[in-house]
């Protein structure tokens, strides 16, 4: 059975955009290529909890990167839980100095697949919550063990993670995650659902309702508002 049926929401939803959630939902409780199932489903957990209690106020300690917990036992650890926090809901305090320092001790990979899941799991939340939806219940995890492995042609550049080099063509949003292929690209299944469609080089859109200035207007006012420093 679907984890979107169209008849759960009281509006109509491409399918599209259905369809970009289904194969987002089927993928997180399944063994990624740094973390497990479970581990997947703590961090989306995590995800969730900061985003309801929103970012802490200024001027309240936050603790060390350092001094956190790096070892992560079936769950996940206190310095992963600390990055979900920052990345979930306090993306306007993120600087290169604070990056470096979370890459440094999680290791590349953990770090963009936990970023992965929260850029996925977050968006389908809100869009469920804007329309009146309940948010989904996450998925059963399925077990096994991370596949491991960098993709070819990924080294440091530009971001504050290692991404595609040679050969890339696109944004450099597209990108972003190319360190976890298989989340990237369900990411990217999800961003031209709601988005560009396959219209991205395009300088006029027809697949959706408004036009691209109306739409990159609204993308523009949503990345203001959200604090995003890309």
């Amino acid at each position: 059975m679907p984890a979107f049926p169209q008849d759960s929401f009281d509006h109509l939803v491409g399918e599209q955009i259905l369809a970009a959630f289904e194969q987002t939902w089927d993928g997180l409780g399944r063994p990624g290529t740094w973390w497990t199932g479970a581990q997947r489903m703590a961090i989306a957990e995590a995800s969730r909890s900061a985003m309801d209690d929103g970012p802490r106020p200024i001027g309240l300690a936050i603790p060390a990167l350092v001094d956190l917990d790096h070892v992560d036992g079936s769950g996940i650890s206190d310095l992963a839980l600390e990055v979900v926090r920052r990345v979930t809901s306090e993306s306007g305090r993120i600087t290169a100095a604070w990056a470096a320092e979370a890459i440094g001790l999680m290791g590349p990979g953990r770090y963009v697949e936990l970023v992965a899941m929260v850029v996925l799991t977050v968006p389908i939340d809100i869009f469920c919550g804007l329309l009146g939806r309940p948010r989904q219940s996450l998925p059963e995890v399925v077990a096994g063990e991370p596949v491991g492995g960098v993709p070819d042609g990924v080294a440091a550049g530009e971001a504050y993670v290692p991404w595609l080099v040679d050969g890339w063509r696109g944004p450099n949003v597209a990108r972003a995650l190319s360190y976890v292929p298989a989340d990237n690209d369900r990411r990217l299944a999800m961003v031209s659902s709601m988005y560009d469609g396959s219209e991205f080089f395009e300088m006029v859109w027809s697949h959706r309702s408004l036009s691209r200035p109306q739409i990159e207007l609204l993308a523009a006012r949503t990345s203001a508002l959200n604090e995003c420093f890309y």
